[in-house]
């Protein structure tokens, strides 16, 4: 009896053929895209899925902006790693320079876009790896992304909310 394992082998990212097509990257973002539709076009002739790029909302203001677009594992990681530090940093009694986080999340603001369609393509290899058909796949995609403007205020606040708790903790130590 011989053992026969099935070998997947790994798309090669850098190959923009790999990627989830155009119009299943619109269908994640949902309506009002035409700027992320743009920085598509522009990773694939980089052949990066990362590269910099400038949206008002997410330099200035990153939280609100992964609530606009649905973000919230990404979201999450964010706010609750600023928190976490700073309350280590408290406990630990060193000193976190004002701008410590500051540069970080700016550049974290000039590849949120970047971060979308890494978001997105994951999502997809994982469901045509399940070997769902593309009218499955679209409908598992759409709107996952969809631009909301209730989750950036949401998103904003809890991050505000969450940041007035991690001051509240540490000024008492």
């Amino acid at each position: 009896m011989s053992d026969v394992s099935a070998t997947v082998t790994k798309p090669n990212l850098r190959d923009p053929d790999t990627w989830l097509p155009r119009d299943l990257f619109a269908a994640y973002c949902g309506p009002r895209s035409d700027g992320l539709l743009a920085y598509y076009d522009k990773a694939k002739a980089k052949r990066n899925m990362i590269v910099f790029s400038f949206d008002w909302l997410a330099f200035f203001l990153l939280p609100a902006w992964l609530g606009y677009r649905r973000q919230w594992v990404l979201w999450t990681t964010l706010v609750v790693t600023v928190a976490v530090l700073s309350v280590a940093a408290s406990v630990a009694r060193v000193k976190l320079p004002s701008g410590a986080f500051t540069g970080g999340l700016l550049a974290a603001g000039m590849m949120a876009q970047g971060s979308l369609l890494t978001t997105a393509n994951g999502r997809y290899l994982k469901l045509k790896q399940q070997g769902l058909s593309d009218n499955a796949i679209r409908g598992d995609l759409a709107n996952k992304a969809s631009p909301h403007r209730g989750f950036a205020l949401a998103g904003l606040a809890g991050a505000i909310a969450i940041q007035l708790l991690t001051v509240l903790l540490t000024s008492e130590q």
